[in-house]
């Protein structure tokens, strides 16, 4: 497999799972580029971005510095994020949960991709968060296009996850928003721009898991309002409106099959 033109992108992949909601978020960071003086390697400019905007929300909002952000931990006001090893009260778990999706300007524009599935729907056969993720995958595929090569990061914790990125490597059904190829529903668009298996790598140590697990809960949580499944103490203290917080330009709207 050759390099492609529009160099490498890794997709950072997290879910979250509350019944009757299915979640999966990717974050698209740039790897590899073709710059003026070649081939280059980039990614690491976007991780020393990161690193100051986790600086950033540490001297802000004065937490810990090396703490890992968990969504769910964090909005519960659990973890004793705070410098001196208290916790956060909800207003300010809520606080610093809104700045943190809302202060992603290093991340490229159209660069989140978010697909859930419910508890009825089907996707390739498959169910639950496997249905999302299939839909995750053909969006990833959709952004990688003809022109760019892609590698993928799992959080630890799902190896089933390995093996369903494995058979969307090679049968990936996939609609077509004209609707239909040559008269048919569906083309096998499998994920071959990929030239490597998945990657698993634990939260606690990637900044950009972190985040797309910060998008799914966001995303999952508002879901669960919209469809008056949220708790009214919830609804309350705002968590139905953390994952408005994020900068739409941020979210690639236009990655259909």
């Amino acid at each position: 497999m050759d390099l492609r033109d529009g160099g490498m992108d890794i997709f950072y992949i997290d879910e979250s799972v509350k019944h009757p909601f299915y979640v999966a978020s990717a974050v698209c960071i740039p790897f590899i580029r073709n710059t003026e003086s070649g081939w280059s390697f980039v990614w690491g400019d976007y991780l020393n971005d990161a690193t100051d905007w986790r600086r950033y929300l540490s001297n802000n909002h004065r937490i810990k510095s090396r703490k890992e952000l968990h969504a769910h931990e964090l909005i519960a006001s659990k973890g004793l994020y705070k410098i001196g090893g208290h916790n956060l009260n909800p207003n300010e778990a809520v606080g610093l949960y809104r700045d943190a999706i809302g202060s992603l300007d290093f991340i490229p524009n159209s660069s989140i991709i978010t697909c859930f599935a419910n508890d009825k729907t089907s996707l390739m056969g498959a169910t639950g968060i496997k249905a999302s993720l299939f839909g995750l995958f053909q969006r990833i595929r959709s952004q990688c296009g003809r022109n760019r090569n892609g590698m993928i990061f799992f959080d630890d914790g799902h190896l089933e996850y390995i093996n369903w990125y494995r058979q969307a490597s090679k049968y990936l059904p996939t609609g077509s928003r004209y609707g239909g190829w040559d008269g048919q529903q569906t083309k096998n668009l499998p994920l071959e721009m990929f030239p490597k298996d998945a990657n698993i790598k634990p939260s606690s140590l990637s900044i950009f898991l972190q985040i797309a697990d910060l998008i799914a809960y966001a995303a999952r949580v508002k879901l669960e309002a919209e469809n008056n499944l949220l708790a009214a103490k919830r609804i309350k203290r705002g968590h139905d409106r953390i994952y408005d917080s994020l900068n739409i330009s941020k979210i690639n709207l236009r990655v259909r099959p």
